[in-house]
């Protein structure tokens, strides 16, 4: 069972929602030659005008026509709203590269992208109460304007603006129909009492299973926006087929049945992350140790040609000698131990090795003497048949070692 979100969780799903919201569509900026284009998203309007002005026209012309009509600012001049600017920026892109305009394309074809996305989103967006309460604060009339942003007025509704103020208009008039409605159950409720409570009843059945409604989409969007859910419902699986779970608060219980799915095999997210991440770290001590073994037998086959080619003579390793305490203070004095400018000694960490081997290598990968019998954990090694007490009452007596060793 996937825990229930908030809003703050879901908040930053919503900035295209909002920014095409007002001031009504998105916007990217390029740097083309040390000109500066910002691009956006193309209203309804600007669609109407594109097929009137590239209508038969072959497919790089189509695209010039296209990334024409989505610039809306030069080098911070708005051209919004002036349709003369877009002929004359047609012939401007007429004289730039095939792949430049190509890639222009694909900025406005990404731009178009984010708008179907966040068209979905405004879907679920409507139940927040922070976009109520923006329907409430600036009024049908106000909702869509945009302060300080020339021409954005005549660009029209987008989808999302669509969206949002069907929802608004129809949640206006539910809110009307139902106080209208509580006004004649009150009327009523001196002749007919016993009636109008069970429509009281009824009443608040039907609101309280629109709120959870409400609430299993949000969740649901947050949990598909975030990967964890796939868009037709179902959670998504890991590469062993378990269903990855997201576990809140632990209770007993959940205690309990974290254990029968370890015992099982069946990871939750946390177990497959943790998984994933151990198995990078593998990963790369492995590369890491290739590496040294490449570059250590590079070297000796390095030195081998230099010692063939006379360059150098063959190693042979320095004899030990034994020296006094004073002979050794002396030599360390001499290499200057601390005192060299700009050097600093780093010792290795004393349990790195120790560490990866215990938490990394050696985790535990199997059960040992556990098992899953009719749902509930059991040692296996103890005779089922005859000793009925479970695991919690077999461990409650151990006295284990707290001591600081493995």
């Amino acid at each position: 069972m996937l825990p229930r979100t908030t809003p703050e969780q879901r908040s930053r799903f919503y900035d295209d929602v909002e920014t095409l919201l007002s001031p009504g569509f998105l916007t990217h900026t390029v740097v083309i030659a040390d000109v500066r284009l910002q691009i956006r998203t193309l209203s309804p309007g600007d669609l109407f005008m594109l097929r009137a002005r590239a209508s038969g026209a072959a497919s790089h012309e189509w695209r010039i026509w296209l990334v024409a009509s989505s610039i809306w600012m030069i080098d911070g001049r708005s051209v919004l709203g002036d349709q003369s600017a877009v002929p004359f920026l047609a012939g401007y892109l007429r004289k730039l590269p095939v792949n430049t305009v190509n890639t222009l394309f694909s900025l406005v074809l990404g731009l178009f992208a984010r708008t179907q996305k966040a068209a979905k989103a405004a879907e679920v967006y409507v139940y927040e109460r922070s976009s109520r309460y923006r329907w409430v604060t600036y009024g049908q009339e106000k909702s869509f304007e945009a302060p300080g942003v020339p021409g954005a007025s005549q660009l029209g509704i987008n989808i999302v603006q669509q969206v949002w103020q069907a929802f608004n208009i129809y949640e206006d008039q539910n809110i009307e129909d139902a106080r209208q409605w509580e006004g004649f159950k009150l009327v009523a409720s001196s002749n007919a009492p016993k009636a109008i409570k069970k429509m009281d009843e009824r009443d608040k059945n039907k609101r309280q299973e629109s709120e959870e409604t409400r609430e299993r989409d949000l969740d649901n969007f947050y949990y598909i926006s975030l990967g964890v859910m796939n868009p037709d419902g179902g959670s998504v699986t890991g590469s062993d087929g378990s269903m990855h779970r997201i576990q809140g608060v632990k209770t007993v219980e959940d205690l309990e049945e974290d254990m029968r799915r370890w015992v099982t095999g069946d990871a939750d997210l946390h177990d497959a992350v943790i998984r994933d991440y151990k198995q990078q770290i593998r990963d790369r001590r492995a590369a890491e140790a290739r590496e040294r073994e490449e570059r250590k037998q590079f070297l000796l086959d390095r030195r081998e040609e230099m010692v063939k080619a006379g360059l150098i003579d063959e190693f042979q390793p320095t004899p030990l000698i034994a020296l006094t305490a004073e002979q050794l203070q002396n030599h360390l004095m001499s290499k200057g131990p601390g005192h060299r400018p700009g050097v600093t000694f780093i010792p290795k960490a004393p349990n790195a090795g120790r560490l990866y081997d215990k938490h990394v290598v050696g985790e535990a990968t199997t059960s040992g003497a556990l098992e899953v019998r009719d749902g509930k954990v059991v040692d296996n090694s103890a005779n089922f048949e005859t000793d009925k007490r479970t695991l919690n009452e077999l461990i409650k007596g151990r006295n284990p070692s707290f001591g600081s060793g493995d």
